[in-house]
């Protein structure tokens, strides 16, 4: 508490309160193929420290447990972006990077290890509540990932759409699906081989033959894309992922490819991601913050400090 202040009123003097950022602090981990990110703020968001470790050893939990204590800290809460699909009890079940944490209860686990609230979500998921709270006003959003594989999430009335087996935006998950004609289980394949960088750079100095290469891909993925948009309604399509970074040399013609097949009237806008390197981080911390609002403030439904949090670009 603060000094105490003389009101010169009758009654009870009040008591004021500071507050104070360094009592807590609040991690997330980014869980890959080969390695575990992890980023902690104080408790006002503020970045301080970051880690990173290999994925390695034959207890997947020692790496996630070892990428927070190598940040130097033992937080308030910690937020866990998952690559893969969560069961309805939250642990993972399907995963193409990291099968070894299938069926692995890594909220308990590791809120055991290091005593704080642990809450997990899939990657995508976190990195479409990131765009959501950071990205502009849009109450409803079509999140597009596009990487080396395609994903979606929505976000409806400002909160992450799970549906009732928590499968929503899991178009991968049908049988026989493919995004595009090259593409080979769910990975995307261009030209260039596995890398999409050197085709979009082409397209971008004008390169007819890369231009019509991403003309087409944007015409293969706009048919499943329209009938999510219809089927949801979202006001705004945000593209996230490395291929986003490209900007108008990959929205443009998705933005066509998407009116071309909507005959409503009216398409939603369709913008780049304003995070595009650490927005499944960010997504973590908010969850985070949210999740542990008892441990960290006292009180429960704390609004997470969205617009301290870290968003650097690289």
């Amino acid at each position: 508490p603060a000094p105490t202040a003389i009101s010169g009123a009758a009654g009870r003097p009040a008591r004021r309160f500071v507050f104070d950022p360094e009592v807590s602090t609040v991690a997330a981990l980014d869980i890959g193929a080969r390695s575990v990110r992890c980023l902690v703020t104080d408790a006002s968001g503020r970045l301080v420290a970051q880690a990173s470790t290999p994925l390695t050893g034959s207890d997947p939990l020692d790496a996630l447990e070892r990428a927070v204590r190598e940040a130097g800290t033992t937080p308030g809460a910690l937020g866990i972006a998952a690559p893969g699909i969560l069961g309805p009890d939250g642990r993972i079940a399907q995963s193409l990077a990291v099968p070894e944490l299938i069926d692995v209860d890594l909220a308990g686990e590791l809120s055991q290890r290091l005593g704080c609230p642990v809450v997990v979500e899939n990657d995508i998921k976190l990195a479409a509540l990131a765009e959501h709270h950071l990205g502009g006003e849009a109450e409803s959003m079509l999140f597009v990932q596009l990487g080396n594989r395609i994903s979606v999430a929505a976000i409806l009335d400002g909160k992450i759409l799970q549906g009732a087996h928590r499968l929503a935006g899991e178009l991968g998950s049908q049988r026989g699906m493919r995004w595009t004609e090259s593409s080979r289980r769910g990975r995307l394949t261009w030209s260039t081989g596995d890398e999409a960088k050197p085709l979009l750079e082409r397209a971008a100095h004008g390169d007819a033959d890369a231009q019509r290469e991403i003309e087409e891909f944007c015409a293969q993925i706009a048919p499943r894309l329209a009938t999510v948009l219809l089927t949801l309604d979202p006001e705004r399509v945000v593209v996230g992922g490395g291929l986003s970074r490209a900007g108008a040399t990959l929205l443009d013609p998705l933005r066509r490819a998407l009116g071309g097949l909507l005959m409503t009237g009216h398409a939603p806008e369709v913008v780049g991601a304003r995070l595009t390197t650490d927005g499944v981080l960010v997504g973590a911390l908010g969850l985070a913050f949210a999740h542990g609002s008892v441990q960290l403030f006292g009180v429960p439904e704390v609004p997470a400090p969205w617009d301290h949090l870290p968003t650097t670009q690289t």
